[in-house]
């Protein structure tokens, strides 16, 4: 148990039998929790449908918020129907709390949902942080959706924040300020963790697998920031921002394994403003597959201290720049083609330099390219 589920738990059982729990922390134990744990929670599970009693339990919550607290234990989740998820989250000021790996949250075959579904117009101030959620995409082959309706393709992830249901008037505000923290997530159909609105955190998780992105964020500002991405199958993105600006993606590790094979490491999306991607590590194993370590489509950005290595001489690393306004300065880049091809035709300015270029090579089909930054007269 962390610190911060210690004291956690101190809170909720207090120092001996007969202690109040503090106000606003609700427990639910697991089904095969200890006798003493299922004893002193206020919801137990029975091992089948157990986001009935944590949903319970986020509804009992003060109106002014609080922590629903899931000691360790298996916690079977399954869609609520007519939802979009298993485990909702539908107020703001909570935070749904772990033991780490120990408390799993394991959807069950053949629902097709999101393990985690926050949602509401204004929705914000929430956290949820050690857990380990295993979205079962092997389990959970139909998770497509209607192409034509936004969103509507990718309400199967593990942990999904978004204001309203696919199709639904846009008029609702945004979800805001929400913080994944020291979570384990993988095996997710289309997301691992989906989070649209301002304030987003994805900070200090183990990350795997996903169909589509592994994390993304949308509108920002936002954070993806000191995460252990370990890539061991298919998955499309690691690191990937959508219709996002001021974003910082930093700190993270991006680890293609012999069997993992994926299409972009790190990426930002087409007129997208003020990225900042520093001190990554982006490791390809010999026998993994990475096409391109990073794809910047977006204006404004930093690229500055990473660390790119592929094992494979011969299946050199793509980092791709399609828009101006960029810097690329002091990475260490081993086995890398950095392909310049601005497709924005504004004619703002690409530099690239104080690299450690090993096998590495610069092509500039397209685009302004600056060696010195200019400097003002």
């Amino acid at each position: 148990m962390n610190v911060f589920a210690f004291l956690l738990a101190f809170a909720v059982y207090g120092a001996g039998a007969g202690q109040t729990p503090l106000p606003g922390v609700l427990t639910v134990a697991a089904h095969d929790a200890s006798e003493a744990m299922r004893a002193s929670a206020r919801f137990v599970c029975d091992g089948e449908d157990d986001q009935e009693e944590i949903n319970a339990a986020i509804a009992a919550l003060p109106e002014a918020g609080g922590t629903v607290f899931l000691p360790a234990g298996t916690y079977d989740i399954r869609r609520v129907e007519g939802e979009l998820g298993g485990v909702l989250i539908r107020r703001s000021h909570v935070t749904l709390q772990g033991e780490g790996v120990a408390t799993k949250l394991i959807q069950a075959d053949a629902q097709e949902t999101n393990v985690i579904r926050i949602i509401g117009s204004g929705v914000g101030h929430v956290t949820v942080r050690d857990l380990y959620v295993d979205a079962n995409r092997d389990g959970n082959p139909k998770s497509e959706g209607d192409p034509n309706i936004s969103h509507a393709r990718f309400e199967f992830c593990g942990i999904k924040a978004y204001r309203n249901r696919p199709g639904e008037s846009s008029a609702a505000e945004d979800t805001h300020h929400i913080t994944v923290e020291n979570c384990v997530v993988f095996n997710a159909a289309r997301l691992g963790i989906m989070l649209e609105g301002p304030g987003m955190k994805v900070i200090n998780n183990r990350l795997g697998n996903a169909t589509s992105d592994v994390v993304e964020i949308l509108t920002g500002p936002g954070e993806i920031r000191g995460n252990y991405f370990e890539i061991t199958g298919r998955t499309h993105v690691a690191v990937g921002s959508d219709r996002g600006n001021n974003i910082i993606m930093s700190d993270n590790i991006v680890h293609v394994r012999e069997t993992g094979d994926i299409d972009i490491a790190i990426r930002t999306w087409a007129d997208s403003h003020r990225h900042v991607i520093a001190g990554n590590i982006i490791l390809v194993d010999a026998g993994g597959k990475c096409t391109h370590a990073m794809d910047l489509r977006g204006y404004d950005t930093a690229v500055t201290g990473n660390c790119v290595y592929a094992a494979n001489p011969d299946a050199p690393l793509l980092l791709k720049l399609t828009a101006g306004n960029v810097v690329v300065t002091g990475n260490v880049l081993q086995n890398v083609i950095i392909e310049v091809d601005d497709q924005t035709q504004t004619g703002k300015p690409i530099i690239i330099r104080d690299n450690i270029l090993e096998n590495t090579t610069v092509v500039v089909k397209n685009g302004t390219v600056l060696k010195e930054a200019a400097i003002p007269e």
